[in-house]
């Protein structure tokens, strides 16, 4: 099949779920319980999503895999 097999770059991996009411507030805890580990992450190479449910919003976070820390990835 034309495009099999070829290397697609790295792939997020989702670290860190939160979902309403207070994915917000939790996200932010996270953030701060994993501070270290986070700096140490290129800018480009994580993402903080956030959308919204009829609840309220939801957070999810994603670090590629080839930045990705033993600490983060084990959690």
């Amino acid at each position: 099949m034309a495009g099999e097999l070829l290397p697609i770059g790295t792939r997020p991996k989702l670290v860190a779920s939160f979902d309403p009411p207070d994915a917000v507030a939790r996200f932010r805890e996270w953030q701060a319980a994993h501070v270290g580990a986070l700096a140490g992450i290129p800018a480009e190479a994580w993402r903080v999503e956030y959308g919204r449910t009829g609840v309220g919003p939801y957070v999810r976070v994603r670090v590629d895999e080839a930045h990705l820390p033993e600490d983060l990835a084990a959690g």
